[in-house]
Formats: structure tokens, C-alpha cells, sequence
């Protein structure tokens, strides 16, 4: 079984998205999601996540709390979603990812994919399906 991170990245009511790059195959290919990615050998979840949003924004993250664990039976992976920070909107695409956007978190659940928004645990889809004003 793999192990992936997923962080929840908000900076002033803002949440982080990336868009994939297109990529004949890959499940997401062009999508919008929230960015992570999976764990290499001998690496922790919070050092995953750290690498990860460096690799694919360019940002340095802090990690707030974990939100739950989550696994995904098509492909036998289980995903650690976090709660992140990070002290700077200057996002730069790279690694998989084409474009990166914060956007309002009442907008997430319509901007990202909708086989993306599918793979999310209860705890992800119900922290965005409430509204803030």
C-alpha cells in the first residue's frame, strides 16, 4: 500500500489550488486539485508535504494539524490530509502542476475536478461545502 499527503493551504481566507499538467494516462490530467503527492522511503508525512508544496509551488508550508487519513481503494493508496499555512500568495507552478491559484474557499468544491472533489474524505467535503461570509 502507498502513502500520500494532501495539505489544505490557506493564507487570508485564500485556499491554494494547482492545475495538473496534461498527461496522457494520469487520472487528473489538466485538473484542478488540492496539491500533494506521495511519500518517499523514509520520509515523514509532514516532511512529504513540506517537499511536495516546494516542488509543485514553490512555497514553504507550515503544517497546522492533521485533518484525517483516507484510503482510496482503486488504486490501494492512502492519503494524510493536513492543514497548512504559508506566508507568502507567490505561488509558481512546477514539478506536475501548470498553473496554481488561491482562490476563495467557498469556490473550491466548483473549480476542482470533479474526480478529484470524488477521492475527497467526508472531513475535506464538509470543511468546504460550509459557507463563510
Amino acid at each position: 500500500m502507498k502513502k500520500a499527503v494532501a495539505g489544505i493551504v490557506k493564507i487570508g481566507g485564500k485556499i491554494l489550488i494547482g492545475k495538473k499538467v496534461v498527461k496522457k494516462g494520469h487520472f487528473l490530467s489538466g485538473g484542478w486539485h488540492i496539491p500533494g503527492g506521495c511519500i518517499i522511503e523514509n520520509e515523514s508525512e509532514e516532511e512529504a508535504l513540506l517537499r511536495e508544496f516546494k516542488e509543485e509551488t514553490n512555497l514553504n508550508i507550515m503544517v497546522i494539524k492533521k485533518i484525517c487519513d483516507c484510503k482510496i481503494k482503486e488504486n490501494d493508496v492512502v492519503v494524510s490530509w493536513y492543514f497548512c499555512t504559508t506566508n507568502s500568495c507567490e505561488a509558481i507552478p512546477g514539478d506536475d502542476l501548470d498553473q496554481v491559484e488561491f482562490i476563495d474557499k467557498n469556490e473550491v468544491i466548483n473549480r476542482c475536478d470533479k474526480r478529484a472533489v470524488a477521492l475527497w474524505p467526508k472531513e475535506v467535503a464538509d470543511y468546504f461545502s460550509r459557507l463563510e461570509h
